[in-house]
């Protein structure tokens, strides 16, 4: 098919998409679509480079830099987004207190910004972590934030899924780029890398199994079979994507999460919740136990085709652990990769790591034992507070608790616990928490 057919093709079946979904999953107010936005450029590739140009680096130097346009465009969509919870007229004090936990983790990482060796990259970077915030806060203080969470990310996947393959198979010179470590063409769909390929394509794809479950188990209400087969084709893409970036990570966790949602259509499977903390010692318990039986741990990595290095991740991990930091305070937010290190690690390596693979281990490097003591006792607060919605009742609290566990599992061979990605994104919904209770009926913030 020649590249204009193809273009062609692809843009009329996202307009397609986008236009069912304004009937089927509307937009509950128009400051969505500046979420969407957001969510779209941290879930694909900066401005810079959608425009031709944009940061490449080369050398660790260069990570010091980034471009102005992107720090201009995130700097616009943060004060917007803030200019929206004004007018909602959030009640700060409310939020902060039922978030007391993640506001201390979030401000000891600004804090950590004083401590590191490049303070001033640092802060513009932790400054971006308040526009994931502010986004999500935007979604949270909907009337609906379950619908609105819906809206947004089942757009995302409209988008995200089709021009992905669409700059794989038809573009060439967008959706691949050459490694020049493995003398390979690999595959980026519309982000920069076959990881955050990999991520992105999990992420849709859970959406699109959430919401495939529903039509098909929702009572009194006819199946739309024309929104089945959309969903189907954009799931046999997402696959097909997981596939080509060779994304064990993202495949597990695609299925772990459809398996989670099947099983919480089970009469007796939401009572089984309150046993979430045994079920979690237990899982760590399983881990353990692979690792201190090899051959099972070996077999298991050879059925999803990878090494017991986990592709070499477990050697990066421990020439991470013996380098000389602060172990109490770490290196300061983001920082760790910004120093000499990276080019030792790029000189002693076949490829250019730029992220441990490991969220925990990534934690622990740039914010030390206090911010993965921080991190980890988050994690169990929200897992605690999403346990208690789901016994309730809370279709919402199963969907973010689902968020909850996945990152957990998919932060042991990537770090994403932070930063700009769509994982993350996901986080912060499960972990924050706002009541509605105080917000005036015709608030609604940019009217739709």
């Amino acid at each position: 098919m020649p590249q204009q057919l193809a273009l062609l093709v692809y843009i009329l079946f996202i307009l397609w998409l986008f236009v069912r979904d304004r009937h089927l999953r509307p937009m509950t107010s128009g400051a969505l679509w500046l979420v969407l936005l957001w969510i779209f450029l941290i879930g694909s590739r900066p401005v810079s480079i959608w425009l031709g140009g944009g940061f490449h680096a080369e050398t660790p130097a260069d990570y010091l830099e980034g471009s102005p346009l992107d720090r201009n465009v995130f700097l616009v969509l943060i004060i917007t987004g803030v200019i929206v919870l004004l007018r909602r007229r959030v009640n700060w004090n409310s939020l902060i207190v039922s978030n007391w936990l993640f506001f201390v983790f979030f401000i000891y990482c600004g804090i950590s910004c004083i401590w590191s060796d490049y303070p001033f990259v640092s802060f513009k970077r932790w400054i971006k972590e308040i526009g994931n915030i502010v986004m999500l806060l935007i979604i949270l203080t909907e009337r609906d934030p379950l619908q609105a969470t819906k809206a947004v990310f089942l757009r995302y996947a409209n988008c995200a899924i089709p021009l992905s393959l669409l700059f794989v198979k038809y573009f060439p010179e967008l959706g691949r780029y050459y490694n020049r470590w493995t003398w390979e063409y690999t595959y980026g769909g519309i982000t920069t890398n076959k990881n955050e390929l990999g991520c992105i394509a999990f992420v849709c794809g859970l959406f699109l199994v959430w919401d495939l479950i529903e039509m098909l188990t929702a009572s009194g209400k006819k199946t739309d079979k024309v929104d089945l087969i959309g969903h189907t084709l954009l799931l046999l893409m997402v696959f097909w994507l997981i596939h080509i970036a060779d994304s064990a990570t993202a495949l597990i966790s695609l299925i772990l999460g459809s398996a989670f949602f099947l099983f919480m259509q089970l009469p007796f499977a939401k009572k089984q919740v309150r046993y979430l903390g045994s079920y979690s010692l237990v899982i760590v318990c399983l881990i353990l136990l692979l690792y201190f039986i090899p051959s099972i741990d070996e077999a298991f990595l050879k059925l999803m085709g990878r090494d017991m290095t986990f592709t070499g991740r477990t050697n990066v991990w421990e020439d991470l652990l013996r380098e000389p930091i602060n172990p109490l305070i770490g290196t300061g937010y983001q920082s760790f990769w910004l120093g000499t290190v990276t080019q030792r690690m790029w000189d002693s390596y076949s490829f250019h790591p730029i992220q441990a693979h490991n969220g925990y281990i990534e934690t622990y490097l740039n914010l030390g034992l206090i911010g993965a003591c921080l991190l980890f006792a988050l994690i169990i607060s929200t897992g605690i507070k999403l346990k208690e919605q789901v016994l309730l009742g809370s279709s919402f609290g199963i969907l973010r608790l689902s968020f909850l566990v996945l990152a957990v599992l998919y932060n042991w061979t990537e770090a994403m616990f932070s930063g700009l990605n769509s994982l993350w994104a996901l986080m912060l919904i499960a972990v924050l928490n706002y009541s509605h209770s105080h917000v005036p009926e015709n608030i609604t913030g940019i009217v739709k």
